[in-house]
């Protein structure tokens, strides 16, 4: 069931949009038990939610709790740029840079959940470089928290130029990670994990 996982954080359910047993069993050819025991998974991740009496529905996060969620994000993900920067190895450099160089070549061409996958991939991999594989979990599972909504990074995507900061936003950070620049790298993943705020409505 890993196929309704990937469709619900690549953004393709809606916030609030109910799951039904029978309809997710049907779409995804699978049986009772195996569906049951996804959502259960789904629901304990905090991705989706469930009301008694009527079932399982896609999580759709208050402003307030979008506010909290990126708050705690920028908390947990600046602490994590600073050790990476100490403990980084040359080599998982150079992968970062691979994933960019990828990212850029597709960049026009690919589909959204591509670019998505390679931006994921970037990201886990500089977390994983801080040297603590906890924090680096708890940081994925958050942003994973964050996907299925209106809000947040995937706002920013909805344009071509909103695409093409983000891998801007890559390049610097490998500088940086070169630089072994902590400060730097801490106030750069600040300002590319809150960008989607330049793209809101105006009032």
């Amino acid at each position: 069931m890993s196929r309704i996982e990937a469709d619900l954080l690549a953004g393709h359910f809606r916030p609030g949009e109910w799951l039904k047993q029978a309809d997710v069993e049907a779409n995804y050819n699978a049986n009772r038990f195996d569906v049951r025991m996804a959502l259960l998974d789904l629901k304990a991740r905090q991705l989706i939610e469930h009301i008694p009496n009527r079932g399982f529905r896609v999580i759709n996060l208050s402003e307030r709790e979008r506010e909290e969620l990126f708050e705690t994000r920028s908390i947990l993900e600046t602490a994590a740029a600073k050790l990476a920067a100490e403990r980084i190895s040359d080599e998982t450099i150079a992968e970062l840079e691979a994933i960019v160089r990828q990212f850029e070549v597709q960049m026009e061409t690919a589909e959204l959940d591509e670019l998505r996958a390679l931006n994921g991939r970037f990201h886990d991999l500089l977390y994983q470089s801080s040297g603590n594989s906890l924090l680096a979990e708890e940081i994925k599972a958050l942003r994973q928290r964050g996907l299925p909504g209106a809000r947040g990074g995937g706002l920013a995507w909805r344009t071509m130029a909103g695409i093409l900061q983000s891998h801007e936003d890559h390049v610097r950070m490998i500088a940086l990670l070169r630089a072994r620049d902590g400060d730097g790298l801490a106030e750069a993943i600040c300002g590319h994990l809150n960008m989607w705020r330049k793209y809101l409505p105006k009032p």
